[in-house]
């Protein structure tokens, strides 16, 4: 057994060095952002100085104060189409390690790491609620299972044809760690179809 485990080890090695390194690059890059917006942060607090000042001194022109919100607004849309677009590169970068993550999992006969969503997505990207605000797509039909010690939200879900974001939502769990044995618990499911 810890021979085989070794044996794993040694197989995802170099998996994990070039995971490593590409982890590094995205960690270059989410720092390279980080001064970016400090250095925006600087140029907005010079813009508010500028403001402050010519407030104080003497009321000033209409077009200077148009164009200190104009150069204010145009910064800000910047760094929010900065941050968007290293959001985009990031969950790229997740999910392709991900996928050759469970590549090589798949390859070594283990179990492929679950699929999670995105970190940071912005709200318009996320699943629409229904009126009892849970997620439209989930199905409201389904059966009661009282947890028994060892279960787990995705086995549970994968033994009664649901999904683990369905019964987390259903149950209103935060967390599949807020699963407790002896407890009775909703699974959905969805209605199979006559055939």
């Amino acid at each position: 057994m810890r021979f085989g485990f070794a044996l794993l080890f040694l197989g995802l090695a170099p998996l994990f060095a070039q995971n490593a390194a590409q982890f590094a690059g995205v960690q270059q890059d989410l720092a390279e952002l980080k001064n970016e917006v400090e250095k925006l942060k600087l140029e907005n607090a010079d813009l508010r100085d500028a403001l402050v000042k010519s407030k104080g001194g003497q009321a000033p022109a209409a077009t200077s104060v148009e164009a200190i919100a104009k150069a204010r607004a145009e910064t800000l849309a910047e760094v929010d189409r900065r941050m968007k677009q290293q959001m985009v590169e990031v969950n790229a970068a997740l999910a392709e390690l991900t996928r050759q993550v469970n590549a090589a999992l798949a390859g070594k006969g283990a179990t492929p790491v679950a699929n999670r969503p995105p970190v940071g997505l912005p709200p318009a990207a996320e699943k629409p609620a229904g009126d009892d605000g849970l997620p439209a797509d989930m199905p409201r039909t389904g059966i009661k299972v009282r947890v028994k010690s060892g279960d787990s939200v995705s086995k549970l879900a994968r033994l009664h044809g649901s999904k683990p974001e369905w019964i987390l939502a259903a149950n209103k769990l935060s967390s599949p760690a807020a699963l407790r044995a002896d407890v009775e618990i909703f699974i959905p499911q969805p209605e199979t179809l006559p055939r």
